[in-house]
């Protein structure tokens, strides 16, 4: 049974899925292999029926515990089963089983809760937060409003390279994003304005290691490999994609806001839509394969429009201006 499941995850590797799923589908798979050892005595895929595998629906729901001993959530089960689909599909077509049990495998039904979103004023006051006279400070600056700008996602970030920037043009290149595809993302004046100080002036003092140990170097100056990684820590190498979330949620917490890498995309739909924007449009600026996914934020602008109409009577509050230079501008 081991040997199927190496098979299917080095297709898996071979079909350049990316990390994540590879790792979540090992562990899924290696759960559902113990329960099936455990529970049914079951050691050969060909014995698998539907009642296993729905036996193993209703253990993951009820008794499996998250290591915090919390039950899964709906979304997680989702995922799960979608793993365990997806492999015995391969595996009925790859000729190693004659059926599918999970053919008929139900999925539970999918939560869809409204993203959490920071209107203009405070989503600027969070771009701000990082002390651009800092070389990290600049990093972290730029960073943010290019979140922003283009609402690209946490994994695309980390793997921008400077050949995937282009200030000039004011467009960005985003390689091999969710589902492997590659997109062209429009880039705002302000963005490129801060994404130039940062490739001219901070950049080039973190790759050549001047803010290692917090500004000291330690000891002997430190050959560091060039890399093409935009995003930089202080050791020169690219910033780790959990460091990108750290900067991130200190910085809200600066600010005293609720975010996280994901709200930028959150607000970058929202805010656009606000403006003007066609969803269509919004939907190729993130990326979305399906338009449903895209109409998440329409139920956004719904739900302002049922506040504004509720609250029509009440008198007019004085608008808070954007502080700052921090915005973006429709499509």
């Amino acid at each position: 049974m081991n040997r199927a499941v190496d098979a299917y995850l080095a297709e898996l590797e071979a079909r350049r899925f990316s990390h994540s799923r590879r790792t979540s589908s090992a562990r899924t798979l290696e759960r559902l292999l113990l329960y099936l050892r455990e529970a049914h005595q079951v050691t050969d895929w060909r014995a698998v029926n539907e009642t296993h595998l729905r036996d193993f629906a209703v253990y993951a729901a009820t008794r499996h515990r998250s290591p915090r001993g919390k039950l899964i959530s709906a979304a997680t089960l989702r995922q799960w089963f979608s793993i365990i689909r997806s492999f015995f599909v391969w595996m009925n077509r790859n000729g190693h089983l004659l059926h599918n049990p999970a053919e008929r495998l139900a999925f539970p039904r999918k939560e869809q809760p409204l993203p959490h979103v920071l209107n203009e004023s405070d989503i600027a006051r969070l771009i701000e937060t990082p002390d651009a006279t800092t070389a990290l400070g600049l990093r972290d600056r730029a960073l943010m409003e290019t979140l922003y700008a283009t609402g690209i996602r946490h994994a695309e970030a980390h793997k921008l390279d400077l050949y995937d920037i282009d200030t000039a043009a004011h467009r960005l290149t985003v390689r091999l994003g969710k589902g492997q595809r590659d997109r062209l993302v429009p880039l705002t004046e302000t963005a490129a304005h801060w994404l130039r100080r940062y490739v001219t002036v901070a950049r080039p003092e973190l790759a050549a290691g001047k803010w290692w140990g917090k500004g000291r170097r330690r000891g002997q100056p430190k050959l560091i490999p060039p890399t093409s990684a935009i995003w930089l820590s202080v050791t020169g190498r690219r910033l780790c994609y959990g460091c990108i979330a750290d900067r991130i949620r200190d910085y809200a917490s600066q600010a005293e806001l609720k975010a996280t890498v994901h709200t930028f995309r959150h607000c970058c739909a929202t805010h656009l839509l606000r403006g003007g924007a066609s969803v269509r449009h919004v939907q190729q600026l993130l990326g979305h394969r399906d338009l449903n996914t895209t109409e998440i934020y329409t139920h956004i602008e719904l739900q302002d429009l049922q506040q504004a109409i509720q609250y029509h009577s009440a008198p007019p509050k004085n608008s808070l201006a954007v502080k700052g230079d921090s915005q973006i501008f429709p499509l």
